[in-house]
């Protein structure tokens, strides 16, 4: 009897983990389409010179968000704007976006965290 018992108690516990694993994946490529989704919004708002989406993105510092404010007074429906693929962890990604001005290109390293069903930049430096 206490062989049955622990042979159920096992086949419980192994299914009860593979259910939950999957779970997992799934919620791991949906988060990656959110990010993707939101990344291709933001390019193609600053295409058209709007930056309400990126400004709606944004949960960095005072600084951070001068800089952005900065980027408003130009017109940037003339700037190319390039994101790579975001390498993404659990709740954290990063990227690098590369801005193009004729021969000019200056890149920018940017972090993501994923809270409340969004992803939100936390951080947005210069890159030398």
């Amino acid at each position: 009897m206490i062989k049955k018992i622990c042979v159920v108690f096992l086949v419980i516990l192994t299914a009860s983990c593979s259910s939950l694993e999957n779970k997992t994946r799934e919620n791991l490529t949906n988060i990656d389409s959110k990010l993707n989704s939101k990344l291709e919004l933001i390019q193609r708002d600053l295409q058209e010179n709007n930056l309400i989406s990126l400004k709606n993105s944004l949960d960095v510092s005072l600084k951070e968000r001068y800089m952005i404010n900065k980027l408003s007074e130009y017109n940037l429906s003339k700037i190319k704007f390039y994101f790579t693929k975001p390498e993404i962890t659990k709740t954290m990604a990063k990227n690098t976006v590369g801005i193009r001005s004729g021969e000019e290109i200056i890149y920018f390293n940017l972090e993501y965290k994923y809270s409340n069903g969004d992803w939100k930049i936390i951080k947005f430096t210069e890159r030398r």
